[in-house]
């Protein structure tokens, strides 16, 4: 890279180096066998025979208090999409651009998509029902922002029991950010920086974003889209974050479009 930029330095403005794409899920390890979470539902007091009730009246109120928190923070009730092949993304970016949202919760939307869950199945052996673990269509919420210090994101929160979450940032949308609060000029177009005032500064923003403590925002992002966690889990669980996908990317910005073109 540095030959490269040695090479065609006097057609470079500037370069960036740093996070785009990265998507964390999120994991309750205590309810992740069926043993578990047989034991998990005895200290709830919950007969495994009442185990689809009680999952039934829990997604409920994750549902209930999802669409209660779009309708006061975007004026509008969760939306469904009747597959999953439309792309939620594209409907936010629509939404966002319609209503002129600058910032906070452009908007919920619901879809089935295939989850893992437990279901009561009678044991002929034990003479009662046993929890078993299975893929389900099940509705997830999506949940997009263009948040103040993040930019256009997005979460993903299963409503079945037990509740996987997943949680996708943007490097670049995280710097976008940054840089209005430096009072930093710049242009973007999309995903790509066409013109940054300060490259320095704004790769300074960059390598901050390695220092931040991503378990405290993740937690954070967590309880404002499930209020309810505590209530229905109990004060002792909290997720498992893994980082499941991280693109890393480096942005070379030419002086002129004609300058990239020579090359």
């Amino acid at each position: 890279m540095k030959l490269f930029i040695n090479r065609f330095s006097n057609l470079i403005k500037g370069t960036i180096s740093g996070f785009d794409r990265i998507v964390f899920k999120g994991l309750l390890l205590p309810l992740m066998s069926t043993s578990q979470v047989m034991t998990f539902c005895r200290y709830k007091g919950i007969l495994n025979k009442d185990y689809k009730k009680w999952i039934m009246e829990q997604t409920k109120i994750i549902i209930d208090n999802a669409d209660q928190y779009a309708r006061v923070n975007c004026g509008q009730p969760i939306i469904h999409i009747p597959t999953w092949r439309i792309r939620k993304e594209k409907l936010a970016h629509e939404q966002q651009q319609k209503k002129q949202i600058l910032s906070g919760l452009i908007g919920v939307w619901s879809c089935l998509e295939r989850g893992s869950s437990y279901r009561a199945v009678y044991c002929a052996d034990a003479g009662f029902p046993q929890l078993k673990h299975y893929q389900v269509q099940c509705k997830h919420l999506y949940f997009y922002f263009d948040d103040s210090e993040y930019g256009f994101m997005n979460i993903r929160l299963q409503t079945w029991f037990p509740y996987h979450i997943q949680i996708c940032l943007n490097g670049r949308e995280w710097l976008r950010r940054a840089l209005e609060k430096e009072g930093i000029k710049f242009f973007v177009h999309g995903n790509k920086f066409l013109y940054i005032e300060d490259y320095q500064k704004a790769q300074q923003l960059l390598n901050k974003q390695l220092d931040i403590r991503f378990t405290d925002m993740l937690n954070n992002f967590a309880e404002r889209i499930f209020p309810a966690m505590k209530d229905i889990l109990g004060p002792y669980l909290s997720y498992y974050w893994t980082l499941w996908q991280s693109e890393w990317a480096t942005d070379f910005i030419f002086d002129t479009a004609a300058s990239l073109k020579s090359i």
